[in-house]
């Protein structure tokens, strides 16, 4: 009986308190939006009332500790001058941690009634923590570019000119690859990230947007080093990124919209341009070097494996100046990030095989499916979204980066290992038909030869 009154008391105190938080002060925070709060940063928050609260213990309060942090001291209203304002003000002090949201609230620093919890005095007041680039952002973007141009120096010298009209005129390789790049990848990419992030567009936006992407220079990389059809590999590269002036903005506004319906999504088409050229105007610099200067374009074609694994390799370390993103990473994330490249590669292999492609164009059409252009992605999504959105949504295509190279390793290995038993079968065989050849069969039984006049 006690037990039940004490419960009934306690209720009774907290409704009563509720109602007056909800009623009798309001609150208001000044600034009443704190966005884009730098990491290791801070802000003074100023909270309006129009009562002293002087008989209440409250503090703020942050949703998101590993976001943003508030100061622990309880609130001081003191009478203002500022005759504009509510009668009292006090103030309090967020700090900025890591990149992402939180939301804060006054309410009463003691759980006094902990059978009900604690009373909120306030609404919520959204906070945005932003990161500040670095040098080593600009070094890394700027060291990718040049490193770019020179690998594209390389593919004009390695491009069979010849061979890119052949497969212009009958261009079977070309569509599978446009078919499954810019319809298959889009809507694939698209439902996986409404399936894993139902409550995160900023990373649905992400997936989204590396899945309309063109193919980029990774997937000529890869074409060369697995040996398949590095002509049509950038052929399908140049052809991607032009049609991707018409196929990301359709996508972005018809399924992209159901993403952000309420979003304005500008397209960059000039920055897509500035990447259409920065990726030509080296290639004919390479095709102006096949004629020109021969031997300049033998020496290049004879250091361009070396040239693009080292390019491999840098893009794999640099990408480690960018840890902070990796605190977003989850298993749910892994699972779309090894899908989309994965899914990609078999849907392209596996069209390309039933129109009977040849082993180097299954190769390539598989690549350049499963590989886009994160790049474009990411300028897209920087262009897009504002911070921390756009920090946040390039966790994607970061980790989209990384696994990609995974099942494109096991291939490189597998492949070395057939080759190696098939290299080992022929020397064999040729061994063996050497020593064959030198075998001479001597009869047993030897008539003699009978001579007549």
């Amino acid at each position: 009986m006690h037990l039940c009154r004490t419960s009934a008391f306690s209720f009774l105190i907290f409704a009563c308190r509720l109602a007056m938080g909800s009623a009798s002060y309001d609150l208001v925070f000044e600034p009443s939006i704190l966005r884009q709060l730098g990491m290791m940063a801070n802000q003074s928050i100023t909270v309006w009332t129009n009562n002293s609260l002087g008989h209440l213990s409250l503090c703020a309060f942050s949703s998101m500790t590993e976001v943003a942090e508030v100061s622990e001291e309880p609130l001081e209203f003191e009478l203002a001058d500022d005759e504009s304002h509510s009668k009292y003000k006090s103030n309090f002090t967020i700090f900025g941690k890591f990149l992402g949201y939180s939301k804060v609230t006054i309410r009463t620093c003691a759980q006094d009634i902990p059978e009900m919890g604690v009373v909120q005095y306030s609404d919520k007041m959204f906070v945005s923590v932003i990161r500040v680039d670095t040098w080593m952002d600009a070094f890394f973007i700027g060291t990718i570019t040049v490193l770019l141009f020179f690998i594209y120096i390389n593919f004009g010298c390695a491009l069979d000119i010849a061979v890119v009209k052949k497969t212009l005129k009958r261009p079977i390789g070309i569509t599978i690859g446009l078919v499954s790049q810019f319809i298959f990848m889009p809507l694939m990419s698209f439902f996986i990230a409404r399936l894993v992030f139902p409550e995160q567009p900023a990373l649905q936006l992400g997936l989204f947007f590396i899945g309309c992407s063109p193919g980029g220079a990774a997937s000529n990389i890869w074409t060369l080093v697995l040996d398949g059809n590095l002509d049509l590999s950038v052929t399908m590269t140049a052809v991607s990124t032009f049609a991707s002036f018409l196929t990301i903005p359709f996508w972005v506004f018809t399924m992209g919209h159901i993403i952000f319906s309420d979003a304005e999504i500008g397209v960059p088409y000039k920055r897509i341009g500035i990447t259409a050229i920065t990726l030509f105007v080296p290639l004919i610099i390479g095709i102006v070097f096949q004629y020109k200067l021969p031997r300049v374009a033998k020496f290049l074609i004879k250091a361009l494996k070396p040239f693009a694994a080292f390019m491999l390799v840098f893009i794999v370390v640099g990408t480690f100046s960018n840890l902070f993103l990796f605190r977003f990473v989850d298993w749910m994330l892994l699972i779309a990030a090894i899908s989309n490249p994965l899914l990609g590669y078999l849907f392209g292999a596996l069209v390309a095989k039933l129109f009977r492609q040849t082993e180097r164009d299954i190769i390539a059409i598989s690549i350049e499916t499963g590989i886009q252009n994160g790049a474009i992605a990411v300028l897209l999504l920087k262009t897009a979204l504002e911070a921390p959105e756009c920090d946040i949504s390039a966790v994607v295509p970061v980790t989209i980066f990384i696994t990609t190279q995974v099942p494109l390793v096991i291939l490189l290995v597998i492949l070395k290992i057939r080759n190696r038993i098939r290299a080992k079968r022929e020397e064999k065989n040729k061994q063996q038909a050497g020593s064959d050849a030198y075998e001479v069969e001597i009869p047993l039984n030897r008539k003699p030869i009978v001579r007549t006049n």
